[in-house]
């Protein structure tokens, strides 16, 4: 009833308009201009389910609080927060003095451990001809060989520093594992980070999700995959689709809600982190609805209408806007299923104005 008492209300203002001269003027008053070339598309009816709308809170795809593998001192802060970065972007480098003297020493090091190495392994061969000569005793044999394998273990233990070094070296510079924002700064330039300590927080929203509390009474009548529609209370006019990931089977005793997580695209960013987001889901039985395309839809004067081609002209007919349905939204307003509403060429239209139907429904007129 109030959406009826509404068009009728709609329907007045755009009559007061036109008697006043404000739509009027759109018009000429003593020769109609020619006709404007259209493509127009039917008035159509669907049976849909009707929707019920849930509220909640928009979250990244991705959070990662990212850390350095190895310890340092901070020698610059390449980012800041609030900044987008890509996949491999240089975050932070560390000052790498330090571990290439350790490297260096670490070299030389093994460089006298394989020459200590090499000179035991020739007095055990001669140790050795010695023993078995009975010039030398068993024991100076088993300080030769254990004097070899000291020397070999040295060498080992070397390696593994040099390598270990090396592995520093190639951490010196922490990068970001993906694509994403710079949400908060952990670490700045001067300071000391150690081995896993945190330099950035960073979060994805090529994708996000938004998890909301399902009334009990609907919760059987949506699945995962079904298609929502989420509008944004920080985004005016903004609809976009997203699909149910996933509904957690543990109710809330207290609401009687169920958790169900949704996913939209969000590619260009409009949609931020912490958003309010207004999820609507298709339950209930279907209804019979009119629809037209969206492109059928023009705003003008903080109204909506639809343009209906009536005996070769255009008049305008307001119309309020309900659920989207494929390519289609839904309208209430005196429209009939049929009648042929303008989709393209519609953005300077006046009332009365000819038009030429050059396509409809996608087929061109001849």
């Amino acid at each position: 009833m109030r959406s009826a008492n509404f068009i009728m209300l709609c329907s007045f203002v755009i009559s007061l308009l036109w008697n006043m001269g404000v739509l009027s003027s759109m018009a000429a008053e003593e020769q109609l201009p020619p006709p404007v070339p259209v493509v127009v598309a039917e008035v159509e009816e669907h049976r849909v389910r009707k929707p019920i709308t849930v509220v909640g809170n928009v979250e990244p795809d991705r959070v990662s609080l990212v850390a350095s593998e190895v310890a340092g001192y901070v020698e610059s802060m390449l980012v800041e927060e609030g900044q987008f970065v890509k996949k491999g972007d240089v975050l932070l480098e560390f000052r790498t003095q330090p571990i290439e003297i350790r490297l260096r020493e670490a070299r030389a090091a093994k460089l006298e451990a394989e020459a200590r190495f090499e000179l035991a392994s020739k007095n055990l061969v001669r140790i050795q001809e010695l023993y078995k000569k009975g010039v030398a005793s068993l024991q100076q044999l088993q300080d030769a060989e254990s004097e070899k394998k000291a020397w070999a273990g040295r060498v080992d233990q070397l390696q593994a520093q040099i390598e270990r070094y090396l592995y520093d070296l190639s951490r010196a510079k922490v990068l970001a594992p993906f694509n994403g924002y710079i949400t908060k700064q952990h670490a700045e330039m001067g300071q000391w980070v150690g081995e896993g300590g945190a330099v950035v927080e960073l979060i994805d929203i090529d994708n996000v999700e938004i998890e909301v509390d399902f009334p009990e009474r609907y919760v059987n009548e949506v699945k995962v995959g079904d298609r929502v529609y989420v509008s944004f209370d920080a985004l005016p006019g903004v609809k976009v689709e997203g699909k149910v990931l996933s509904i957690v089977p543990q109710a809330d005793l207290n609401a009687r809600t169920f958790p169900v997580k949704v996913g939209v695209e969000n590619k260009e960013h409009i949609i931020k982190s912490g958003m309010v987001a207004r999820v609507s889901f298709l339950v209930g039985e279907p209804v019979v609805s009119k629809f037209v395309p969206k492109d059928a839809i023009v705003e003008r004067d903080n109204m909506r209408f639809v343009f209906v081609v009536e005996n070769g002209a255009v008049k305008p007919v307001p119309v309020t806007t309900g659920i989207s349905y494929k390519d289609l939204i839904e309208v209430f307003g005196p429209v009939n299923v049929g009648e042929l509403v303008v989709i393209r060429g519609n953005e300077r239209l006046r009332p009365g104005q000819p038009v030429n139907v050059v396509k409809q429904d996608g087929i061109p007129v001849r």
